[in-house]
């Protein structure tokens, strides 16, 4: 009991410690020791990355994108979030931002329906879905973002999942001449000409599900920030530091 009042402590005074990628040959050995206990309630924790968090003895756990901290003492197993009351922060969203962030650098943009300046001041990489009503309403103002300087690159993410409605449009709009204008009809409620053709839809489905995206619109900035959720374009443009 003792102990775990003691790791509840160092949870809530936790300083801002970044997350190590080297792992020592006792930190390996306690590794597997906290995997064993966690497949017995969690079976994915098999396959799971298992590394130290900034708290000795705790373990940062990520299993599909998601993460969680475990304390394993004995048959006891605690587990959940572990926060960074200094900087006030989530440190499993921060490393799943962090990941999200790293692999969309990969994504080409031909894989996206870009809108904006070819020579943007900023840009954001916006996962969104055709039937989500804050993704319309973000993308109902996109004039404002690209007149500011904003490139809006978006990836397709059909919430329902593939072969959903939502997918088949968003195929029929890749497939368009004019995928632009066919993307806007299609948030306007519009009916879009169904088609198919070789496209990257399922695939940016999958990359979104892996890096842990968990609705839409997920906005990652191009310095690597993660909003989640809807953000006026007022605020945005006024996070991104780009004057009115």
């Amino acid at each position: 009991m003792n102990k775990i009042r003691l790791l509840l402590l160092a949870i809530f005074c936790v300083s801002a410690l970044s997350l190590t990628s080297v792992v020592t040959a006792d930190q390996s050995t306690d590794i597997e020791k906290v995997r064993a206990e966690l497949v017995k309630m969690i079976p994915p924790a098999a396959q799971a990355e298992i590394v130290p968090s900034p708290v000795p003895g705790v373990y940062r756990m990520q299993v599909q994108g998601n993460y969680a901290f475990a304390y394993v003492q004995g048959d006891y197993v605690l587990l959940g979030d572990l926060y960074n009351t200094k900087d006030q922060v989530n440190i499993g969203d921060q490393a799943a931002s962090a990941q999200m962030a790293e692999q969309l650098k990969d994504v080409p943009t031909d894989k996206m329906i870009v809108y904006g300046p070819k020579d943007p001041k900023r840009y954001i990489t916006v996962f969104t879905d055709i039937d989500c009503g804050y993704c319309r309403k973000l993308h109902n103002e996109i004039g404002d973002l690209t007149a500011a300087g904003i490139q809006v690159r978006y990836l397709a993410f059909p919430r329902a999942g593939v072969g959903s409605d939502s997918h088949k449009k968003y195929v029929s709009v890749w497939c368009n001449a004019d995928q632009q204008t066919a993307l806007t009809a299609a948030k306007s409620g519009k009916p879009v000409a169904s088609a198919s053709c070789a496209n990257p839809v399922e695939e940016t489905y999958k990359l979104g599900v892996q890096v842990g995206v968990r609705g839409t619109p997920t906005i990652v900035f191009d310095d690597g920030t993660v909003r989640p959720g809807y953000v006026p374009s007022a605020e945005l443009i006024k996070q991104l530091g780009i004057d009115s």
